[in-house]
Formats: C-alpha cells, structure tokens, sequence
C-alpha cells in the first residue's frame, strides 16, 4: 500500500518529519520530487533514496535510520519515491548536479547511470569479504564495463503456482503435477481447459516490463538470447520457437485466461490468488497473499518449467548505489555495511517479502523449511539476468511489441521477431 507524496517542495524530508508523519498517520510511501535552493545534505548529513516504501516496511526503515542517526551521529535524510516516477526523479537529480549520497535502484539501470559516470564503482568492497557473502550470480548482475557499481539490495524470482483444486476437478494429480517442462504444463491446461470451470493458465500481455519478464523464461529455455556481444538476435530459429510455443498457448490452445493483451502482471496473480485460475508465473508474493487472505484453496509451487535448452529463472535484482557527486563516501560506506548486517538483512526480506541477498540469510530455516519461500530459494539455482544495454529499455519495448503482435494474432512469430530485429539493430547501433 502505498500513499501520496507529502514531501512535496524541496524533496528531501529527514527522519524527524518522517517519524512526525507516520505519527500523524500520514504518508509511507513519499513520492519523489526536487526543488527548493539547496536540495543537498548539509555537512555530516546522508541522503537514502530508495522507492515503493509500503505499510510491510516502513517500520524497519524508521527505526533502523533511526538506529544509524544515533550510532553515526549524523542526520539520515530518508526519500521513498513511486516506481513510476524512480527513472526520471534519479536521471533529474543527477543531470542537475542534486544526486542523493546513496540509492537504491534496479540493476538493470547501472550501465545507464555509470555511462553518466554518476556511479562511483565499489570493486574493493565487492570483491572482498563484504562481497563474498552474496550470491556470486547477483554480485555479477551489478558488474558493467569493468567495474562493480552496486551491491545487492533485493531480488525477487518467479515460480509455477498451480490450484490443486483445479487439477482435482480437472482429473489430474494434485500431489504429483508433473509439471516439468513446458510441454507438460500446456498438456495440464489443455486437460483444466476441458474439463475444469476456471481458465488454465494466466499470461498477461500487457505492460512492456511484465510482458517481457514473463516471456523471457520461454526465450532462455528454447535456446534463444536477447543480445550477443553487444548485437540483437532476437530472431534465431530457437527465438521463433520459443514465440510461436508462446503465442499458441492464446492463438492456438486458448488456455489463458480471456483477453492477455489487456492484462496486467497483477491482474493474472489476483486471479489466481482469488482461486479464479489454474497456474501462473508469479513472486513468492502471491503465495503469502494467499496465506494472509481469507482464501480457502490449497496451491502448490514448481520451478518455472524447463525447455528444450535448459531452465531459466529470471531473477531481477534491486542494487545500492553510492553517487560520485556525493561528499560524504566514507560516510555512504558506512551506511552499507549497517544495512549488510545479516540480522537486519534478514529482518528486511522476511517483512518485505524479497528472496534473500546474503547466502547466510537464504541458508536459514525460515526460508529453507517454508513450502512458499523454499522453492523460491531453490530457484536462484536457475537465475538469469536481463541483458546490460543502457537502453535496455527501447530494447525491452520493441521486443515486447513483437511478443504483443505474435500473442494478438496480429503476427507470426517469425515477422513479429524479423520486424524488431530489424529495429533493434538501429536502437543498438
């Protein structure tokens, strides 16, 4: 949950005003903005801009700057902005010289803010004893052009989530799903499609990031990549496999629920989460919304099943940023390593609902011996990242465009992935 920025003005708010508004029940989440005569911290102070600060979290922060204030003595200037406004409120402050000391932002923007030399590159604390303690697949996911320019904040994954419910009505064995691979998986659709009253499978199609996320598992797995040594190929014989099994799942099988193309990620997992569905890709979310809800249906969880070329996972990493502009380094060093504390790591994925970063953390019996965070964990084993492009994102649009006119009927998958190819090498030229 997330509520309206009352920070409006210069930007900033620090923790006092922080502490005064939640005593006032007012703003969790504080929208970003820039502004006022001098949006920078004083000498001594620190700025800690992160996003989507929601009710599951906003204690932890307050009391954990808090703690910081007190043991660094130094005033935490604390900004939680909308994932919405994130890109441009970040790309703003540093165009105008007004970066905070530290944020939070998601890996795949790194070689976009290091391409400005606004990032100031972390290798001796990355490859040291600080780093060690991360999966070495997300220490990578913060590497670009030679330097290590973040550490670790949250990653999140997906897995299968199938209604066992469904599959009883449906004929099939709750208890042993057998869903491997994807054939298997289209073979248990088509069997709810037949003979169950709920839609089979959820694929939304909507927004380009979701779209893109959802999809890639499918690409990876068929033998297909994104970029090759800075170049396009979208459109290998393996790609147009990994698409048209994919739009046939909607074109051909009708085993999605109706209409994809107007559906959003969260659209489909309430769906599910609602008992309304047989299976979808989603965040180990959605399982403790099912668990905190008043729902009244048993799920289980699989690995997002495998292709022809392997099992992929598509892991998406949140990193912490420390500004070149800042003038307090060592300060923003510190900063990292109070937040690296394992207690408080642990503290922070178990409120928020992120997969652990620090391997001491995921080996704990709370992730490990839980039926809806230990698959999760498992998958890190499969874990891939999105291709390093500073445009990532023109890239990720056009190939979602392409996914949209495969699923739409509007293309085969050959033309739509011959069309961005196309495209693709003049947005990376």
């Amino acid at each position: 949950m997330t509520h309206n920025n009352p920070g409006d003005g210069d930007g900033r708010i620090n923790r006092r005003q922080m502490m005064s508004l939640f005593g006032a029940g007012g703003a969790v989440a504080i929208a970003g903005c820039i502004g006022g005569d001098d949006p920078r911290s004083s000498d001594g102070d620190i700025q800690f801009l992160t996003m989507g600060v929601g009710d599951n979290i906003e204690e932890f922060f307050e009391e954990n700057n808090a703690a910081f204030e007190e043991e660094y003595d130094v005033e935490l200037d604390f900004t939680s902005v909308t994932w919405d406004n994130a890109q441009s409120t970040l790309n703003t402050r540093v165009d105008g010289g007004e970066a905070p000391d530290v944020s939070r932002l998601p890996a795949r923007w790194i070689p976009e803010f290091a391409g400005k030399e606004a990032l100031v590159p972390l290798d001796e604390m990355m490859e040291g004893e600080f780093g060690d303690r991360f999966y070495e697949g997300l220490v990578e996911s913060n590497y670009y052009d030679g330097h290590y320019y973040g550490a670790p904040w949250a990653q999140s994954n997906k897995c299968l989530y199938y209604n066992k419910d469904v599959f009883e009505e449906a004929g099939l064995d709750p208890e042993d799903p057998g869903l491997d691979t994807w054939d298997d998986m289209l073979e248990a659709a088509i069997e709810i499609r037949d003979n169950a009253s709920t839609s089979a499978y959820g694929l939304p199609a909507n927004a380009a990031l979701e779209t893109g996320s959802q999809y890639y598992h499918y690409h990876w797995s068929f033998g297909a990549d994104l970029v090759d040594d800075g170049s396009p190929v979208v459109n290998s014989d393996e790609g147009v496999e990994a698409l048209s099994f994919y739009s046939d799942l909607v074109q051909d099988h009708e085993i999605t629920q109706p209409s994809p193309l107007s559906s959003s990620r969260q659209d489909v997992r309430r769906l599910f989460e609602n008992g309304d569905l047989g299976m979808v890709i989603a965040h180990v979310y959605a399982g403790l919304n099912i668990e905190d809800s008043d729902q009244d249906f048993d799920y289980g969880i699989v690995q997002v099943p495998e292709g022809p070329a392997g099992r992929y996972n598509l892991s998406t990493v949140d990193s912490l940023v420390i500004y070149t502009q800042t003038e307090n380094e060592d300060l923003a060093r510190d900063l990292f390593r109070f937040y690296y504390d394992e207690e408080r790591r642990f503290e922070y994925s178990q409120s928020k609902g992120f997969l652990p970063v620090l391997e001491s953390v995921a080996d704990r019996d709370f992730f490990t011996e839980d039926e809806n965070w230990a698959p999760f964990v498992e998958a890190s084993e499969y874990a891939r990242s999105r291709p390093k492009i500073p445009s990532f994102n023109e890239f990720n649009n056009r190939v979602v465009t392409a996914i949209q006119e495969a699923v739409g009927g509007e293309k085969s998958a050959q033309d739509a992935l011959d069309d961005a190819q196309a495209d693709l090498e003049e947005i990376l030229e």
